[in-house]
C-alpha cells in the first residue's frame, strides 16, 4: 500500500478554498466561496473516495473583474475545519514556509492532525508571487536561497514533530533554543507535498517530499512526460534513497459530449472569462517577449483555468481515456479543479468514476464511515 492508498490512480480535490477555485470567470455557476460550500465540497470527495484534499496558499489577489484567487480561506484553518467534516481523505494544508515560523508551524500542523486523527500532511510551498512577499514588508529571496532556507524550515519543523528532547539549532537561517513542541503528531511525520519545477525545485522534492507534485501540459509528448517522472524517482531513489509518489493536476469539463463539453469551457472562458487576473501574474511566469502572438493568445486562454494543470474536457469516455494516459505515464494521483466543484464532483461519481473502475484505476470506493 503506498502513502495515500492502493489506488493505482489516486485523485484529489484541489482549492476548493478559493472563490472561484481555479477559474477566473464571471460564469454565475462558478465556485463561489463560503464555509457551507467548502464542506459539502470536503464531504462529497470524502464520501466519493477521494484521497486527498489540498488548498492553494494566497494572500492577495492577481486582479481582474474578479480579483482572482484575491478572496479565499486561510490553508491551516480551512484544513482544520476540513478535517472535522471528513472521515477518510487526507486533508493537506500549503504553506508558504518564508512568511511562518518553523515553531508556529509544526504547533499548528500537529493541532490540526489531532482534529483530522492522523490523515493531515503538509503541501510546502517557497514562494513565487512577488507582491505576495511584499505585503509581508520582505522582498522574496532568489530562487536557489528560497530552497535552502525551506529545507532548514522543514529540517526544524521535523525535528519538533519526533524528537522528545529539546534542542538548540544553528542555521544559516534559524536559531533555536532550547526547541520544543508538544503533543507530537498522529502520524509521525505528516507526509509532505512539493511542487518544485526547476532543477533545484525538483531536487529539493527528491530529496524531502513524499509526493512531488509535477505539471504537465498538452502540449508535451506523452515520452517525454514519462521520461521526467522516471527521471525524479530515479533522482529520489538513487540519490536520497527514497520512494516518492507523483502527483499532477487536471481542470476539468465533462459533458455527455466532447461538443457540449467544449462550448462550455467557451462559454466561462471565452465569453465569461476574467483575462484581467492573467495580467496580474509575475512576469517570471509569462511567456519570454518575442512570443508569437498564437502561441502568447493560447497561454493566456489556458492560464484562466486550472493554474497550469492540463484541461480535461470532452465526454465521460474521453476523460476516463485521459485519466489512463496519465497514470500510463507514471502518476499516481491528480488533484482536479472544476468551475463549480459540487456540480463537478456529483458528475464524476456519476459519469467518470465507473469508467476508471472499469479501467482498473480506482476500486469502488467503500461506505463511508459517516
Amino acid at each position: 500500500m503506498s502513502l495515500l492508498g492502493d489506488n493505482k490512480l489516486k485523485l484529489g480535490v484541489f482549492a476548493s478554498n478559493l472563490d472561484g477555485g481555479l477559474t477566473a470567470t464571471t460564469a454565475r455557476e462558478r465556485h463561489r466561496l463560503s464555509w457551507d460550500t467548502v464542506a459539502r465540497v470536503a464531504r462529497q470527495a470524502d464520501e466519493a473516495g477521494f484521497e486527498l484534499q489540498v488548498p492553494l496558499a494566497r494572500w492577495r489577489g492577481l486582479g481582474g473583474v474578479t480579483n482572482f484567487n484575491g478572496c479565499n480561506y486561510e490553508p491551516l484553518t480551512w484544513a482544520a475545519g476540513v478535517s472535522a467534516v471528513t472521515a477518510r481523505s487526507n486533508v493537506f494544508a500549503t504553506v508558504h514556509v518564508p512568511v511562518l515560523h518553523p515553531l508556529v508551524a509544526a504547533k499548528q500542523m500537529t493541532t490540526v492532525d489531532h482534529i483530522s486523527n492522523g490523515r493531515f500532511g503538509l503541501n510546502l510551498v517557497c514562494g513565487w508571487f512577488p507582491a505576495e512577499f511584499a505585503m509581508f514588508g520582505s522582498p522574496m529571496m532568489d530562487h536557489d536561497a528560497r530552497y535552502a532556507y525551506a529545507a532548514e524550515w522543514l529540517a526544524i519543523v521535523r525535528r519538533l514533530w519526533n524528537e522528545e528532547e529539546e534542542f538548540d539549532f544553528e542555521g544559516r537561517f534559524f536559531r533555536i533554543e532550547k526547541g520544543m513542541s508538544q503533543p507530537k503528531p498522529l502520524r509521525r511525520p505528516p507526509p509532505i507535498m512539493n511542487a518544485g519545477q526547476s532543477p533545484t525545485g525538483a531536487r529539493f522534492a527528491a530529496e524531502h517530499a513524499d509526493i512531488a507534485f509535477l505539471s504537465i501540459s498538452e502540449s508535451e509528448p506523452f515520452d517525454a512526460v514519462r521520461a521526467k517522472f522516471a527521471n525524479l524517482r530515479r533522482l529520489a531513489r538513487e540519490e536520497f534513497k527514497r520512494e516518492i509518489e507523483i502527483w499532477t493536476g487536471c481542470w476539468v469539463i465533462c459533458r455527455s459530449s466532447e461538443r457540449e463539453a467544449l462550448a462550455y469551457r467557451d462559454y466561462c472562458l471565452r465569453e465569461h472569462g476574467d483575462p484581467g487576473a492573467v495580467d496580474g501574474l509575475p512576469k517570471e511566469v509569462l511567456p519570454p517577449k518575442g512570443t508569437p502572438p498564437e502561441v502568447l493568445e493560447q497561454f493566456r486562454f489556458k492560464a484562466m483555468a486550472g493554474f497550469g494543470g492540463v484541461h480535461v474536457v470532452g465526454s465521460p469516455q474521453q476523460v476516463v481515456e485521459r485519466m489512463r494516459e496519465i497514470a500510463s505515464l507514471g502518476a499516481d494521483g491528480i488533484v482536479l479543479s472544476w468551475v463549480n466543484y459540487e456540480e463537478g464532483i456529483a458528475d464524476w461519481v456519476r459519469d467518470v468514476m465507473p469508467g476508471l473502475e472499469a479501467e482498473g484505476l480506482r476500486r469502488p470506493a467503500a461506505p463511508s464511515p459517516r
